[in-house]
């Protein structure tokens, strides 16, 4: 995910489109076609700030859950918003299948809806649709495509780097503590 920039819009009620990354903003117009003439989208750090630290956090591997909210009331359907409400309940690093994920919002034969709104959610990352994958063990597709989420997947999986609490400070030479008799 080096290099990979994402965009994200925010309304009055929360966070409602993370675009694929390396994608541009314009990729907002897929999920809410209706009102593409009426957006009006301002750059403000008050609004955005504490949204681009969750993320910022997460790719800093600080986080592994958001907390802050979303507003998807003008998108999909009530079985969407059941299927992403599940799917923000796999744990990081953890993966599950489309067959998992059917059965847990009570349609395990509707796999396939389940399965479209899995590929048509608006928030990447913070829903973590790439923690959705197939029984045959392929990861599947991704708006994001193949390659981001098994970078996805990999960076969640690969253990946090651990960081000395004690940095190492040059010591002075003997002669500048001003007791050259040392």
């Amino acid at each position: 995910m080096n290099n990979q920039k994402f965009f994200f819009t925010v309304t009055d009620k929360g966070l409602n489109f993370v675009s694929s990354p390396g994608k541009y903003l314009s990729e907002i117009f897929d999920f809410y076609p209706e009102n593409r003439y009426e957006y009006q989208f301002l750059y403000d750090e008050t609004v955005t700030g504490d949204y681009l630290d969750e993320l910022t956090d997460y790719f800093d591997k600080k986080r592994k859950k958001f907390e802050l909210p979303l507003d998807l009331d003008d998108y999909g359907t009530k079985l969407q918003h059941e299927v992403w409400s599940e799917i923000q309940k796999i744990p990081y690093g953890q993966t599950m299948t489309y067959k998992q994920l059917a059965e847990n919002v009570g349609r395990k034969r509707a796999i396939r809806p389940v399965a479209h709104a899995v590929a048509i959610n608006p928030v990447l990352i913070v829903i973590p649709c790439h923690r959705v994958v197939r029984a045959n063990g392929d990861i599947g597709d991704y708006r994001g495509g193949k390659e981001s989420k098994k970078a996805l997947l990999e960076f969640e999986q690969k253990p946090v780097e651990k960081q000395s609490l004690i940095k190492k400070l040059p010591l002075p030479k003997l002669s500048q503590l001003g007791k050259p008799d040392l």
